[in-house]
């Protein structure tokens, strides 16, 4: 008689185990960093029923399947409280798709071979921000690829949240009342510029004269015309215990304000259901944030590959769900083999209304693949998923001459509001109204967007 190795539940077990222990390793049958750096897949670190829906169901569910109210309690304990509601009680369905196992198919090819490249040449200093060994600003990729704490898991995203030196997405927004009625459209677009940890744009890893600063974000309304030339803009600081400099031009008066500190927790815009606190579901510098914890780990059913539509007018994609069958876009859930799964509370926010983040990190990336907040009742508020996917150029896709053949990059984002139903989807399109177009790493993005002169000038 042959024993199996892994017996009914024993990945269940592990995880649970693990996380009792405080034990942050990843990988279940092999150290997956150290799989990672051999064969540039995460295959050989889990045992097959985390890599397949099919084998983790034994059955059930199968890739092509479509998962909804009938069929989602097969899998309700890995997926997201904001996801099972939405499928359950809110006729969102989602396609089931084959596990992602390549780790350049997961984030950009030049941050993960910065992060194989920089491993060990980090450390915390005691201010609590990474520098190099020699204390400089961080160089590029991810410092922590092997977290020890939740701090380290939350703070690997902060440093760079799109991956790329510069990003430019072009945006289509709706949002809806609890019915799946839109109410409001948005087109805009925005910039995220890295000042360090600069892998591809030269001069790198620095950009001269800001080695002080972090980041540019700045964003712009082109659509509908009362709000064109509404612009934000943010300046963040290499120190993570200093807030953003945070700007805002409105046309109507044709002037530029500061913004105070708490407006992180409001919505930008009328109708919306997300704050600037949740970009990338840790949009405050990391030192604003404590009480940082592992409460579990273990693998995830969520919208992390195969969700954009290259094919259809300017990539938008079909909805779903709510009564009006327009609430929700309709996207693909694959199985993510191993999560940490990480609460944070807002210690440097007396007025914020969370009274906590719950962020499930990708053990693989760490990049934040879904996210729920609570009220300061301890009730659940919201939830934020994102939609992910690797862009391939072929033939019949619309593209532009400002995008690479191939990158990484988020499609979509669901901002779900579980108290009141409320809803706010948004997209990365082809183009959105005046011509801005979606692009990767390019310089020039800086001089054109990045400043209190580009609000202005770009308004109206």
């Amino acid at each position: 008689m042959q024993l199996l190795r892994y017996t009914e539940g024993w990945t269940r077990r592990h995880f649970l185990e693990q996380t009792a222990k405080g034990i942050m390793a990843a990988g279940v049958i092999a150290p997956l960093w150290e799989v990672i750096g051999n064969t540039g897949s995460c295959e050989a670190a889990y045992p097959p029923e985390l890599l397949s829906i099919e084998a983790y169901t034994k059955g059930k569910l199968k890739i092509g399947q479509e998962l909804n109210a009938s069929n989602v309690d097969v899998v309700k304990d890995i997926i997201d409280p904001g996801a099972y509601w939405s499928i359950k009680h809110d006729g969102r369905v989602v396609t089931l798709g084959s596990t992602v196992t390549r780790l350049d198919w997961l984030t950009p090819k030049e941050f993960l071979e910065a992060t194989l490249r920089n491993r060990g040449k980090h450390k915390i200093f005691p201010d609590g921000n990474v520098y190099t060994l020699d204390h400089k600003p961080w160089i590029g990729g991810n410092p922590f690829p092997e977290p020890k704490t939740a701090q380290e898991c939350v703070m690997s995203n902060t440093l760079s949240w799109g991956k790329h030196d510069s990003f430019m997405g072009a945006v289509k927004d709706w949002d809806t009342n609890a019915d799946g009625e839109v109410e409001y459209t948005y087109e805009d677009f925005y910039v995220e510029y890295q000042t360090v940890g600069r892998l591809v744009n030269d001069p790198k890893p620095y950009l001269p004269g800001h080695e002080n600063e972090l980041r540019y974000y700045p964003s712009f309304i082109s659509s509908p015309e009362d709000m064109r030339g509404t612009a934000f803009l943010q300046i963040w600081a290499y120190d993570q215990r200093r807030f953003p400099q945070f700007y805002g031009y409105t046309p109507l008066l044709k002037r530029t304000r500061t913004f105070p500190v708490d407006q992180r927790f409001e919505p930008q815009l009328p109708g919306e259901t997300w704050f600037t606190s949740e970009a990338w579901m840790a949009g405050d510098p990391l030192l604003t944030w404590g009480d940082f914890k592992v409460v579990g780990k273990g693998p995830l059913l969520t919208s992390i590959s195969g969700n954009s539509r290259l094919d259809r007018h300017n990539w938008e994609l079909e909805w779903c769900g709510g009564k009006t069958g327009k609430k929700y876009f309709k996207s693909t859930f694959s199985l993510v083999p191993e999560c940490y799964i990480v609460e944070m509370s807002p210690v440097k926010y007396p007025r914020s209304p969370y009274s906590k983040k719950r962020i499930w990190y990708d053990a693989r990336t760490l990049n934040p693949l879904t996210m729920v907040t609570f009220d300061r009742q301890g009730k659940i508020w919201q939830q934020w998923e994102g939609g992910f996917d690797y862009y391939q150029k072929k033939p019949g896709y619309q593209w532009t001459n400002t995008l690479p053949d191939e990158f990484w990059e988020w499609v979509y984002v669901h901002a779900l509001d579980l108290q009141s139903g409320r809803m706010t989807h948004f997209q990365v399109v082809r183009e959105v109204f005046g011509g801005y177009q979606t692009g990767v790493n390019h310089n020039r993005y800086f001089d054109d967007y990045c400043s209190m002169d580009s609000l202005r000038r770009l308004g109206r």
